[in-house]
Order: C-alpha cells, then structure tokens, then sequence
C-alpha cells in the first residue's frame, strides 16, 4: 500500500472518529423528543435487541444515531417554536432548553388529540375534557391543567368541569384537603365516574371513613361498574389503609368478575395480591408455632403495597440469624422452611463465634417488616427489628406502631421517611427504645423528635459470623455491584424482580451465595450499594465503595470509616445481643430484658448526647451583620402607616408596578413599600410612585455580605436589622395581586410568635425535618459536613414542624432580633448556601401563627372563592381570574 494510499485512509479514519462524537450528542439530546413523538424507544444499547444473541454492530450504532437525528429534524420543524438555524441535526446539537420546548409541545398536541378524539368518538364534553386534562397532568404540564380549570370553573354553564380539572390537578400536587375542596362541590355523576381515579381516594384520604358512604352509593348506582380499572385499584388502597376491608372486597371482587381476559395484566396482579392482605387471606393465616416455646420473628419484606426486590434486605437477614445460631444450645422450631435452612446453615458459624448459651428452643416465625399488622402475629413473639422504615403502604401509610403481640428489639434501624413519626409511632418507639440506629441521620431525626436513640451501625458488619474464612484463600478478580465507574468484568445489579416470586427461605439462599461470592469467591468488590460494600467487607473481600451521592442519609458514619471504626460497629452489634439473644431465650420477662436493653445502650447514648451537645449551626456574628448595615440608612416607622417589604426576584421588574398599583387600588390608608437596592431604576421607581395616591415606594439603601449573591435574599435576611425601629413588617411577593386592605394584614395579633404565613399546602412541602434532611443530602461529597448540618438542625428540636411559606408573611421584627433570627438565616445561606426561604424554615421551626389561607392563594396548588392576595410566583400565569363565585 503506497504511503499516500496509507495517508488517505487515516485523514478518512480520523474524520469517522471526529464526526462519530457529534452526531451521537445529537442522538442522545435529541432522543428524547424523538421517543415522546414516536411512542416508541429506540435502541440505545449495542446487545438490547436485534437478532437473538447477536450484538448490535457499531454501524447500526450509528445508523441509529443518524436516524435520531433525521427524525428530530423532520420533528422540529413540524412543531411550532424556533429551532436555530445552525442546528441542522448533523453537526449541531439541539439545546436542552430548544429540545425541553419541543417535548412541551408535544404533551399539549397529545392532549389536543386526546380531546379530539374523545369528542370524535362520541364522549361527552365533560368526560372528554377529564381525559385531556389527564393527559396534561401527566405530562407534567400542571400549570396548563390549573389554568384550563380556572377558566372553565368561572363560567356558570361549565363550573362542574372546571372544579374537576382543578381536583385532579391538586390530587397529584397538594394536600388531599385541597383538591377535595374543589371535588367536594361537583354533582354530575359522569364527571364524577370519569375523574373517578383521583375523585374516590382523595374522598377517602380526607374525610376516611366519612367518605365511604360515596363508594356505597356508586355501587347502589352502578357507577361503579363503570369505573376504569386503574379507578377500582386506587380507590381500593385508599379504603385499605383505612381498614374498610369489606369495602375493598367488594370493589375487588366485582371487579375481578369481569375476568382476567377483560384487566390490564398490573391491574389484576395488584387487585389478586391485596385480596390475599384481606381478613381470611393468605397473610392472615395462622403462623406456624410449638405450644409453650418462646416466639422469635425473623425479619421478611412482603406488606400489601409492595415486595422487596433488593436482595440487600434478604443479606440484612441473613446477618441477624448469626446472632441466633451462635448459640449451640439454642434448638428450633416452627417454620419448616425456616428451620432447614437454620440445620443447613449452622455447620458454617465461625468458631470463635460460637457458644453454648441456654438450653432453650425458640419457634420461628416469618415477620413482615412493613405489614406485620396484617399478620396473625403469635403472642409474645421477640424478633431484631432492624432495616430501612419505613417503607410506605400505597404511598399513604406506614406499618408503625407494630403488630401488639411483638417485641422488637430496635437495632441498625434506619428512619426514611420523618413523616412516618406520628404521636402514635413516637410514643411506641419511647416505649421499646432506646433506638439502635444504622446511620447517624436517623440518631439526630429519632433525637428531634423525642426518641431515646444512638448509632449502632448495620447489622450486616457482623455477617461473618456465618461465612468462616477459607485457608488458603482463592479469592480472585473483581465483582462490580451497581458501579458507576464502568470497567470489564463479572457485573451484578442488587434489585432482582425474580425474587419477588420466590419463597422466604429461597430469597435467604439467594442473599447466602452473594455474600458467599464476596467471601469465597471475588477478591475485589466494587460497590455504589450500601448492602454490597458492608458485607463484603466484612468477610474480607477488598472493597470500593462509591455511591451516588456521599452524603445520603443512609450513610452517616458508614461512609469513609476505616478499619478500627468498622471493627468497633461490628463488635458493638455483637456484644449488645451476645446479652439479649440468650436473656429472651431463657425466657426472660419483657420488662425484664428492656431494663437489660437500657442498661447495654447507656454509654452509647452518652456518645449521642455528646455528639448532639456540641453541634452548632453556623452562624454570623452580630458584627458581621453590623458591618454589612453600618451605612444604610434605618427607615423610621410612621403612626398609622404600613410598612410593606416588596420582594423581587430576577425577572420580576415588570411586575411591581402591577402589585403596587393592587395595594394602592385597596389600601385603606397611608402605606410605604419598600423595595431592595438594584430591584428598579430612579425612573421605573419615580413612575410607580406616580401612580399612587394613597402610599408610596422607595428604595433601601445597598447591604452586601461576602457569600452571598442574591440581593433579595439578603435583604430579607437582613430586614430585622434595617427595620430597627419597627415592630412588624408585611412582606409580600413582587408577583402578588391584592384584592384585601394591606392594613389589615399588618394589624395581625402576632403574640410572641416569630412571623404569620400561610400553611404550605404542597405535597413535598410537609415535614421540617424532611427538609432538613433534603438539605443534608445537597453537600454530596462533602459528607462530614452534611452530619454536621444534621446534628445542628436537630439539637434543638423537641418535635417536627410543618413547613410555612413566607413569600406573604407578617413578621414580629422584635421577636426575631431577640431570638437571633438574622444572624442565623445568614449563615446559612452564606456557609450552607441553601435559599432564604428553606434558612428561615430551619431557623423559625414552628414557632409561627398560621395566616388565613386567602392571604396567599397559589394557582397552582390551591385556589379560593375570594382570595386577598393572589401569589404568582415561579407559576405560569393564568389568563383566567382567581376570583371566583362561590
């Protein structure tokens, strides 16, 4: 081959390798609007489809991706909505913002069609305009939805349309109160029948068992029988977290009459496995037990809602049926399954591990971590209560307080969800405490809330205890569980769906020859899996451990701990029930043995109280904030004038001139708004302050801070201090519309709470502690300094509280520069850098009086009759009017 011929085919060679690149961004950015558009998937993965074993070539690969991006082209250029002139779908990628658009666009024509076809095929109007708003939702386009419903709702002759669209809409975004609001009000029974999904179970989920006389009356009717299916099942769960079971059976079995032939292949699967969780089920049948022999439960993760496919929760198991089968003496009884397993697996306790303990025999019986109240729990039944709690029944629930007839012994417990704490689950962990819990977040949450508790680490340190170390060791190569880091080799993923049909003690097995490979097989693991990076370690296997985010709070104080730290969590576990095991197998009594418990634990909730004692927000100083206020000037208060603090984010100028004008359309008298430095020029703020005749606007001087960018945000932080003088101090969003008399907002009788707002009406809005903990979660990497943050927030905590929102707010300014407010908000934003609003829930807690809802009406997630501010803020802005007839 000649050395030009050679030349040639490396200049074509490297062109490949430089346009490859390009068009495959092209293909990933602009596969996603290409998937919404087609209804289908393309294949992204050499080996996912194609010919059977066959690996798809690279050439297919890029002909997928030219193909990608021929379709978005063609796509783009259909739709309304610029698409740039260079990109020309080959060499140019599509923005995420242009590709976003597109995908916005396509949801809208979606439901355009859904509509359209509705009417087409000879549906009502209500029912038609149900689904397409349905479609909406779906889709994500929320504010769309809200708008249509607005619009629809103040005209008399389509009222019952619109009230519908808004409840389905609040369904999916707010409190259930909220959108039974707008349900409660409709009386068309086809509308009713067609929003049935949302209508029946937010009915439940606010009025319980007030509501179930709605589901009677649709069987009477037979509306029932004309609900979709999706409709029978939801409506269903709900009636089932309220213990309506007769009402489940019936909706149920009428609808499982139709034949499986008749349900979509999900529907009927969930409707069959609730039926079991029914009085007289499978799940109800009485558990297997030897007369006179002590209960001892080994942990299972059925419950109604769903079955654990994590083979991490079956290795958890596993590691606590060592703590049993240490003791020689011990015999057992009871599930046959179970006790098999038990014979097969005792000949492999470590040595060293091994006692002779009491000569007792324990009956086992398999416990339902999340649905134990639906079994037929033998009385005095003692079991290791460790694990991720609390996994949710249909997203309503929580298993908690327990089946009466247990015992736990609360140990390497992680709390998920704060909202799982209700006085009920508070009182019964007071009662069984101290709580032994696997990570430090849990410790300081538990801690907040009342709940004796301290970091005991997982109980799957201690799994060696069944996996004795082989001589010599053959261990070799390396396992990838879950890793991110890519890499050739053996690759597992920890959730297994399969295990979902198996049997408890099969699912046991399976968790058994995982670890057996960490032990025996695979010198090197590789990990982003909590339950694959402890186990391994701990018979052995050298283990890298990189999970998705460092700071989750499922790893405070199991990320980044050396060898003595681990050795010291293992040790621990096994000291703390190489007492309890054999006190509950002599038989101890109950009292008994939680006096054992309290006494065991002492000196590790000395090192909980010592941790939580010396943790501290980061606060500034009072000098700090002085400098940043020396050289602004203080506004004096003026008798019988309203002082207004006029928030304004970026891109919301063009608005104050609107909220001002609104204040001053129904002010009563004299009042003063006040806008940060920089939030509008000299003209913009000499022409507003034009237009008003019975107030003013003016400008506070400039404040800055190292550290803190948002000058708004600042501001607010900073308005005890600028307001010296003053009492209280309105604020209100710049994106606000007010119908009511801003005197009578700033007359409110404060007391000594902190501030007046408004309820946070939102789904994801409800808990303080859960925001915390979102918070902690946002250092990432910095993983020491999210426990900090969480030790801090909590310390001082007695309970949770519910979050406020005080975009519309009337603040007590003496009371929060006696408390120290400012000085805290400030150094949060400054040295944790989350926003204003979130620093000033953690520094108020709940220490607010609530406002009256119409005070700050939010579109999207509520609406009133008769609201007196209309907040806009980050929505999209309805053409249609809030104001509405009742």
């Amino acid at each position: 081959m000649s050395n030009q011929r050679k030349a040639t085919d490396r200049f074509i060679s490297k062109g490949r390798e430089l346009v490859k690149p390009v068009v495959h961004g092209i293909a990933r950015r602009a596969l996603p609007a290409v998937e919404r558009a087609s209804g289908t998937r393309y294949i992204r993965e050499r080996g996912e489809a194609g010919a059977k074993g066959t690996s798809k070539s690279v050439g297919g690969s890029k002909q997928i991706a030219a193909d990608t991006a021929r379709s978005y082209r063609n796509l783009a250029t259909g739709l309304k909505g610029r698409t740039s002139d260079d990109t020309d779908g080959w060499t140019v990628a599509p923005t995420k913002k242009e590709v976003e658009a597109k995908l916005r666009e396509l949801a809208r024509l979606k439901a355009d069609s859904v509509l359209a076809e509705a009417l087409i095929s000879g549906s009502s109007l209500g029912g038609s305009m149900v689904e397409a708003g349905r479609a909406l939702i779906d889709a994500g386009l929320h504010g769309e939805a809200v708008s249509i419903g607005l619009n629809l709702r103040r005209r008399p002759e389509h009222d019952q349309i619109g009230r519908v669209l808004l409840g389905m809409a609040y369904h999916r975004s707010s409190d259930p109160d909220v959108a039974w609001a707008e349900f409660e009000r409709v009386e068309d029974r086809e509308l009713i029948t067609a929003a049935a999904v949302e209508y029946y179970p937010t009915a439940i989920d606010t009025l319980g068992d007030e509501a179930l006389p709605l589901i009677e009356r649709s069987n009477q009717t037979g509306d029932t029988e004309r609900w979709t299916s999706k409709a029978v099942l939801r409506t269903a769960e709900s009636a089932f977290c309220i213990d309506a079971f007769e009402h489940v059976r019936t909706l149920i079995e009428s609808r499982l009459a139709w034949g499986a032939d008749n349900l979509e292949a999900s529907v009927h699967y969930e409707l069959m496995r609730m039926r079991d969780w029914l009085p007289g089920g499978v799940h109800l049948q009485p558990l297997p037990t030897t007369p006179g022999k002590r209960n001892f439960g080994v942990l299972s993760y059925d419950q109604p809602g769903i079955r654990s496919r994590n083979i991490g929760d079956y290795i958890q198991t596993v590691a606590s049926l060592g703590h049993l089968l240490r003791y020689e003496n011990l015999s057992f009884t009871g599930d046959s399954g179970l006790t098999e397993l038990f014979s097969k697996l005792r000949k492999s306790v470590k040595a060293e591990r091994k006692y002779e303990g009491p000569e007792a025999e324990l009956n086992l019986v398999e416990v339902y971590r999340d649905g134990n109240v639906y079994q037929d729990i033998p009385e005095d039944t003692w079991y290791i209560s460790f694990g991720w709690y609390m996994h949710d029944i249909f997203g309503k629930s929580f298993n908690i307080p327990f089946h009466p007839n247990l015992r736990p012994i609360l140990l390497s417990v992680f709390i998920r969800y704060p909202e799982m704490l209700t006085p009920d689950a508070i009182a019964y962990l007071k009662k069984y405490g101290p709580v032994g819990c696997r990570d430090w977040q849990s410790v300081a949450v538990l801690r907040a809330v009342g709940v004796p508790a301290f970091f005991s680490g997982c109980l799957t340190t201690t799994i060696d205890t069944v996996f004795p170390a082989r001589e010599p060791d053959r261990r070799t190569g390396t396992l990838r569980i879950d890793w991110m880091k890519g890499g050739k080799g053996p690759k597992k993923k920890q959730t297994v769906t399969a295990i979902r049909d198996k049997t408890f003690p099969e699912n046991l097995e399976l968790a058994l020859s995982w670890v057996g490979d960490y032990a025996y097989k695979y010198k090197r693991v590789l990990t982003s899996r909590l339950h694959a990076n402890l186990p391994a370690r701990s018979v052995g296997a050298e283990v890298e451990f990189e999970p998705k985010n460092k700071s989750d709070s499922r790893f405070g104080g199991l990320y980044g701990i050396n060898d003595a730290e681990f050795d010291a969590i293992r040790t621990g576990i096994l000291d703390k029930l190489s007492v309890i095991i054999p006190l509950i197998a002599s038989g101890a009594s109950e009292n008994e043995v939680y006096a054992k418990w309290t006494e065991i634990t002492e000196a590790d909730m000395a090192v909980a109280d010592e941790y939580l004692a010396t943790a501290h927000l980061p606060d500034v100083t009072s000098a700090e904030i002085a400098a940043a206020t020396g050289a602004a000037e203080r506004p004096l208060p003026e008798a019988g004038t309203a002082d207004v603090y006029l928030s304004v984010n970026k891109g919301e100028e063009h608005l104050v001139s609107t909220a001002a004008q609104s204040i001053d359309d129904h002010a009563s008298g004299p009042y003063r708004l006040w806008v940060a430095s920089g939030a509008l020029t000299a003209d913009r703020a000499d022409g507003i302050r034009s237009q008003l005749t019975k107030g003013t606007i003016r400008v506070l001087d400039p404040v800055s801070i190292p550290g803190i960018n948002e000058t708004d945000e600042l501001v607010q932080a900073l308005l005890p201090t600028l307001f010296a003088d003053n009492e209280k101090l309105v604020v209100i969003p710049a994106a606000a519309e007010v119908t009511a008399d801003i005197a009578e907002l700033a007359s409110i009788d404060l007391g000594t709470s902190l501030l007046a707002a408004k309820r946070d009406v939102r789904k994801a809005r409800t808990s303080g502690l859960t925001l915390m903990r979102r918070v902690a979660s946002s250092f990432k990497d910095d993983y020491e300094g999210a426990l900090d943050f969480v030790f801090a927030s909590h310390s001082t905590l007695s309970e949770d509280f519910v979050l406020f929102d005080p975009q519309v707010s009337v603040l007590n300014l003496a009371r929060l520069r006696s408390e120290g407010i400012a000085e805290r908000v400030i150094g949060l934003l400054k040295n944790v850098g989350i926003n204003y609003v979130d620093s000033l829930q953690i520094s108020v807690g709940g220490r607010y009086i609530e406002l009256d809802t119409d005070w700050n009406v939010r579109a999207h997630w509520e609406t009133a009759n008769s609201p007196k501010i209309v907040n806009w803020r980050r929505q999209v802005r309805h053409h249609g009017h809030m104001a509405l007839p009742s």
